[in-house]
């Protein structure tokens, strides 16, 4: 059903990696474009964990060991975390 190259694409773990470019091309654009410095912090977290979860889906689809995508998912949490707790805890 799928083209031969979409197959590949996806299971060595290229997606991930082009996704992770989307994100750094979008970390760029907001530090260029953005007028409020305040909110580019949450910003920046929000997208380090998506990029932790994107990175353990590269390690996983890569081959990579389980101790790796673990270590990757761990980032994803720390990044998350954070990012829930200055939009929890931040004064208004």
């Amino acid at each position: 059903m799928w083209p031969d190259w979409v197959i590949t694409f996806v299971g060595d773990g290229r997606i991930a990696l082009l996704a992770l470019a989307v994100i750094g091309l979008e970390a760029v654009l907001i530090l260029v474009f953005m007028r409020s410095r305040a909110r580019v912090g949450s910003l920046i977290l929000t997208m380090a964990s998506g990029a932790g979860l994107l990175g353990a889906l590269y390690a996983a689809l890569s081959g990579a060991s389980a101790g790796m995508i673990a270590v990757w998912l761990v980032l994803a949490l720390l990044a998350h975390a954070s990012d829930m707790g200055t939009r929890l805890f931040r004064n208004t």
